[in-house]
């Protein structure tokens, strides 16, 4: 079965032979998330080309164009949210040709919008995505070849963008994985040279701080945020964080968030470290939270995030008190007093 009848068996419902297994569940997802495979051209959704991904990765890209001049080559960035944020074209006609299928700066090519594509498959999966002529989810799409890959900030490890190798499918060649591959790569360089000592200074603190406590944990500064998961949770807001850290000024120690929670302060060079406690557990009471509010009240979401926390780490022990507390870098009787303290709350 050749990919066209495959896509088309898909098309009617049934099940195709003969496809990659990664386009096909990424056509399970386009079809899940309701995209229709008639669209003519993506949408266009909010896009910066004025950022620290941009500015590293442009000229990385540029450098590879020399090589591609004849090439009938697109090169392309997507943002985050799969928005192209900045292209180029070996020559003219390519680029007319893209500019007509919407290949253009701000267009989504997120895969809840469009479907399997090289941007949309790569930011789904964290992995090099090649998605060729018929592969493609929307029918228009097909005429294109793509091959995109993720790129991880340095400091923070979580997806800044996506560098994307495109030509007409007549022309895909097995040189669009390796450029995909070595533009990536590059890119990535880029962005760990261009990263300031004191982003790596705070991420340190951060990663040690995190070792020290299984309390949630920030660092940020006014452009940068890093979270473990249970900070990621809690849905805190990055620039209202920063305004209340700002406005408690340089040497607060204690910043109240709001919602019950406030942050112990450790700062560093323009930025900060937070642990973020609950206010009746940063009071210096002492009284565990059981107890103060009485055993019925439900875990607030600061307190079911490190409850999570220890309970994973005791699951990951068997149940072992002594070797979960020696990973969680506490005493064996802390540990029991936050076990009191969470296990009549839980909900």
């Amino acid at each position: 079965m050749s990919t066209v009848d495959a896509w088309e068996t898909f098309q009617r419902g049934s099940v195709p032979v003969g496809v990659r297994a990664e386009v096909l569940a990424s056509w399970r997802r386009s079809r899940w998330n309701g995209v229709d495979p008639s669209i003519g051209v993506p949408p266009v959704g909010p896009a910066d080309d004025d950022t620290p991904f941009v500015r590293a990765a442009a000229p990385v890209l540029l450098q590879m164009a020399d090589l591609l001049a004849d090439s009938r080559t697109c090169l392309s960035l997507a943002d985050r949210n799969g928005h192209v944020v900045w292209r180029w074209v070996s020559d003219r006609a390519l680029g007319a040709d893209c500019d007509r299928a919407g290949m253009q700066f701000a267009s989504s090519f997120n895969e809840r919008e469009v479907g399997t594509c090289g941007i949309g498959a790569a930011l789904e999966t964290g992995r090099l995505a090649t998605v060729l002529g018929a592969e493609h989810f929307v029918e228009s799409f097909q005429r294109w070849a793509c091959v995109a890959a993720p790129v991880a900030s340095p400091v923070t490890g979580r997806t800044v963008g996506v560098v994307n190798v495109t030509c007409r499918a007549v022309d895909a060649n097995h040189f669009l994985q390796v450029a995909a591959r070595s533009l990536a790569d590059g890119v990535r360089s880029a962005l760990s040279d261009a990263a300031t000592d004191a982003e790596h200074r705070l991420l340190q603190e951060f990663l040690r701080a995190r070792a020290r406590t299984t309390a949630p944990v920030l660092a940020l500064t006014e452009d940068l945020l890093l979270t473990d998961p249970a900070t990621a949770e809690l849905g805190l807001d990055h620039a209202d964080t920063w305004a209340r850290l700002r406005e408690a000024g340089p040497g607060a120690a204690l910043v109240p968030l709001g919602n019950g929670v406030v942050a112990e302060v450790a700062a560093v060079d323009d930025g900060a470290v937070l642990t973020l406690r609950s206010t009746a557990s940063a009071s210096g009471t002492g009284v565990p939270a059981a107890t103060s509010a009485g055993r019925g009240r439900r875990l607030t979401p600061l307190e079911q995030a490190e409850s999570d926390v220890i309970a994973a780490t005791l699951a990951a022990c068997e149940g072992n008190k002594s070797a979960a507390a020696a990973r969680l870098g506490i005493s064996r009787g802390t540990l029991y007093q936050k076990l009191r303290r969470y296990r009549p709350l839980a909900p």
